[in-house]
């Protein structure tokens, strides 16, 4: 085998690996919600409080991005990868075991904590595995792989319940993780983890995160979350009051959506590989599917040219993700993957925990429309955030 060849072996299977955990991670976030009815009658637990220990996931998470970001760029994102998955999925198999309320909320905040590690780690190993001429359809292959972890999610979780209960299907799903941990460790050698270069360097200098770029990549993360939070928390029942479809017909082109949105992933890789301007490409697509999304909050069109028009806006979104990444890992200085990427994706955090009080605002005003008029605002605005967020961070000399 040549060397050509023995390199992209290794760094078909870099992708696989760090993507299979990926797909975990998103899979995990969803461990919890499909089994509430079969918990709360089990231990007798209010769905307010089974609620709470999913956001204690999310908070442990957010909070500990960025620090564990600096931990990525010191010591290497190899073994933080490894360790995070260990212990995001063993808290997950151990909240089988809970006999208490209390129980399940220590091991979702234990969880949240493994659950950090993904971004930095992963967009680290990423950039240190792939040549930079494939590193788009990378991204592309990663940010599939979670999606296809919150699709998994609720299916894997209710039929394991179906046939034992929701104890063993925590544990299995857990013991999963802890044996994909393992299989990382035993093929560690195929992920690369600093370049040279930037190992030199020692980590990144927090001021980093304090450059306008970087911070204007935050709000880029959180205003594109925002707006994913409105039409996968409130398009249904928005579509339902707008154009009076029933609820499954409207759960179907939400479903589309998303679909539609993996399909955009897959074809975004390919042109951020081949796109010199991924800016270009940010701005083009948002500003279309901005108009895709002003189109369905009219209320003057067919519902089927509205799920068209929705389908077309998962499509534009899907295809922003793999230029998205390749533009901040551009941007970014070297010896900083982990603590930027740790940073700024802490974005979808606040994007997805606060416009959802946004949004249900507008629907208790009798203003479903406006479900989609703010989604659509929050893509707008994403688009000057890009032409702000291209102006080259300055690296500083080795």
């Amino acid at each position: 085998m040549t060397a050509a060849a023995t390199g992209l072996r290794r760094e078909f299977e870099a992708v696989g690996l760090i993507s299979a955990a990926h797909f975990l991670s998103h899979f995990y976030q969803l461990a919890l919600p499909p089994l509430f009815l079969a918990i709360r009658d089990d231990i007798g637990v209010s769905f307010v409080a089974l609620g709470s220990a999913v956001a204690a996931y999310q908070i442990t998470t957010a909070v500990l991005q960025t620090p564990i970001g600096f931990l990525v760029d010191r010591i290497g994102a190899r073994g933080v990868l490894i360790a995070g998955l260990a212990v995001n999925a063993g808290a997950i198999a151990a909240a089988g075991f809970a006999e208490t309320y209390w129980e399940i909320m220590a091991a979702m905040i234990v969880a949240g904590a493994g659950n950090a590690v993904f971004h930095p780690a992963d967009f680290a190993l990423l950039s240190s595995s792939v040549d930079d001429r494939r590193l788009g359809r990378a991204f592309s292959v990663h940010s599939l792989a979670g999606s296809l972890g919150f699709a998994a999610a609720p299916v894997s979780l209710l039929f394991l319940a179906a046939v034992w209960d929701w104890r063993v299907a925590l544990i299995a799903t857990g013991a999963t993780g802890v044996a994909l941990a393992c299989l990382l460790a035993g093929f560690s050698s195929s992920m690369r983890d600093d370049r040279p270069r930037e190992r030199k360097r020692g980590g990144a200098d927090w001021t980093v995160l304090f450059d306008r770029t970087i911070l204007s990549f935050f709000g880029f993360y959180a205003l594109s979350a925002a707006a994913g939070a409105g039409i996968s928390g409130f398009s249904v029942v928005a579509f339902i009051a707008i154009y009076g479809v029933s609820p499954e017909l409207a759960g179907g082109v939400l479903t589309a959506f998303y679909l539609l949105t993996g399909l955009g992933v897959a074809a975004g890789g390919v042109i951020a590989d081949r796109s010199f301007r991924p800016d270009a490409v940010l701005g083009i697509c948002y500003a279309a599917a901005a108009c895709a999304l002003i189109a369905v909050a009219t209320g003057a069109l067919a519902f089927w040219l509205v799920a068209a028009a929705f389908g077309i806006a998962g499509v534009f979104r899907g295809i922003v993700n793999p230029s998205r990444d390749v533009l901040l890992k551009r941007l970014t200085p070297a010896g900083a993957i982990g603590t930027v990427f740790g940073f700024v994706t802490t974005g979808f955090n606040v994007g997805l925990g606060t416009a959802p009080v946004l949004y249900g605002w507008m629907m208790d005003l009798g203003r479903p429309d406006a479900v989609f008029w703010i989604a659509a605002g929050f893509t707008v605005l994403t688009i000057g955030i890009v032409f702000v967020a291209r102006r080259p961070v300055a690296v500083a000399a080795d």
